[in-house]
């Protein structure tokens, strides 16, 4: 039997719908999802009910943890906090329930293995990204395959009897006894951009011929992700002449209010132009205060854990990341107000990060309440 296993739906019903119709043309008979059903797109409701309808297994993602409550979705932020606090109010109590009471991985036939991010400690939800991420894995647990997904970046990571773990890209194998695997199957809601193209992405896995075989289908993630944001199902209703100056009056205050919100973003933008401007002369001095950071190899993000004091003036963070012989890794950089305590994604291979604090201005005289630079996965 073929089973189609993805990952990563994330609220986008329009590309689960192309990914399960490719499935069935291509003979699938058994779907497995991953978990990462909500989160961040615009019709959570929908892709919970398609992927209950369609799936025989269904493991849970953190931001189905996130939304239903079983895990603390104050670390997350930006888009994926937003969505969350969304979707939780847009979902039935019954649907809560269902993303609540998800396992945390499934056995897709003896040996074959499926988790949303890692097998190492499931609840956690671990990335599994480097060779060193995958060999852990395989000490975890027994199966020869392990399918997962929540990078978002397909990948394979292939092993035998050296002991030693290879990383390579994503391609069609067929099983051999004496060597293990773990597949990522990317994501087919939200995938990652790659010179300039997007794939939603998902597995084949044929139990007879022991084969796995990726699928890429060419999508247009970013449209579907803004389009409906926040929005109802629109329900159709009789037409009359009071109900149609109520719809005059809605469109002009939508329209009054489009009008006020790109008002507010160019003001935003602006602003945020003007920060960067600053932040880029002022980093033109030097720093008056650094500290580095060795980073471990499970650990994925970096807290600078800044607090000024009340009087203080804004200061310029930076964070650079360096991977091993002191090649620039990455860089990131924020105007802080009050205090930077949020998470910052460490970059592929780095191992230390160095934080640097600048002066705004030359005449500005920063007062630091804390600066303890931490690491985490």
């Amino acid at each position: 039997m073929r089973h189609a296993v993805f990952s990563d739906v994330h609220a986008n019903l329009s590309a689960l719908k192309r990914v399960l119709e490719d499935a069935r043309q291509n003979g699938v008979r058994n779907f497995v999802c991953l978990g990462d059903i909500v989160g961040y797109g615009p019709q959570p409701a929908e892709c919970i009910a398609l992927v209950r309808k369609k799936c025989s297994l269904v493991v849970a993602g953190n931001h189905d943890d996130a939304v239903s409550g079983r895990m603390d979705a104050a670390q997350f932020i930006g888009l994926a906090a937003d969505s969350a606090e969304r979707h939780r109010k847009a979902l039935s109590q019954e649907a809560l329930h269902y993303l609540s009471t998800r396992p945390y991985s499934c056995f897709i036939a003896p040996g074959i293995r499926g988790v949303h991010a890692d097998a190492t400690d499931c609840p956690k939800f671990y990335y599994t990204e480097t060779e060193e991420d995958a060999a852990a894995n395989f000490r975890a647990v027994d199966d020869q395959l392990i399918f997962l997904g929540h990078t978002h970046i397909p990948a394979l990571f292939v092993t035998g009897k050296s002991g030693k773990v290879y990383k390579t890209a994503p391609q069609d194998f067929t099983l051999e006894p004496d060597k293990r695997y773990i597949v990522n199957v990317g994501s087919v809601g939200y995938p990652r951009e790659a010179d300039g193209k997007c794939f939603s992405s998902y597995v084949i896995y044929d139990d007879e011929e022991r084969t796995v075989t990726y699928r890429f289908l060419p999508f247009s993630v970013a449209s579907v992700m803004e389009r409906g944001k926040g929005a109802k199902p629109v329900q159709e209703k009789p037409e009359n002449p009071r109900n149609k100056r109520l719809a005059l009056l809605a469109l002009g205050l939508a329209v009054v209010s489009a009008i006020v919100a790109v008002a507010t973003v160019a003001v935003a933008r602006n602003a945020r132009l003007r920060d960067d401007a600053r932040a880029e002369e002022a980093q033109k001095d030097a720093p008056f205060a650094v500290k580095d950071l060795q980073i471990g190899v499970m650990q994925t993000q970096v807290r600078a854990n800044l607090t000024l004091n009340k009087k203080s003036p804004p200061v310029i963070l930076r964070i650079d990341f360096y991977a091993p012989g002191d090649a620039l890794a990455g860089s990131d950089t924020k105007v802080v107000k009050a205090s930077s305590k949020g998470k910052f994604a460490v970059p592929p291979k780095a191992v230390r990060a160095k934080f640097s604090l600048f002066r705004q201005a030359p005449s500005d005289i920063p007062l630091v309440n804390g600066f303890e630079p931490s690491a985490e996965r």
